[in-house]
């Protein structure tokens, strides 16, 4: 039971820190200057460095809906990439982190590979 409880923590811990590297820049509009989207870039880079060092899950968890429902936030960060809209990638990929099973290796490895083709 303890070592669930530190897995449990551990998990808390890493989400934390995941979700302190993009909270700062997590702006939808991308409206706060061309300054900070270049820092929401850096932040992205940051994350990518961060989120490799993590496993995916071994599990399967089903998601809030569907299996597949992910995959409306790669495209909108994929479209923000390519608007050259960091601040919007972070807002999707905060919200990606809140409403899916992130760690789940279909929703990981297509995270990361975006992540890689844009901010590495």
């Amino acid at each position: 039971m303890f070592a669930l409880y530190l897995c449990i923590m551990e998990v808390m811990e890493i989400d934390k820190k995941l979700y302190s590297i993009l909270r700062p820049y997590d702006n939808w509009s991308n409206d706060e200057g061309e300054e900070k989207n270049q820092e929401a870039k850096k932040a992205l880079s940051d994350f990518y460095e961060e989120l490799i060092k993590r496993k995916p899950d071994k599990a399967y968890k089903k998601g809030n809906r569907m299996h597949m429902s992910y995959i409306t936030y790669l495209i909108a960060m994929k479209k923000a990439f390519m608007q050259k809209k960091y601040m919007r990638v972070c807002n999707e990929l905060t919200s990606l982190m809140h409403y899916e099973p992130f760690f789940q290796p279909r929703i990981y490895y297509n995270v990361l590979k975006l992540l890689a083709e844009e901010v590495r």
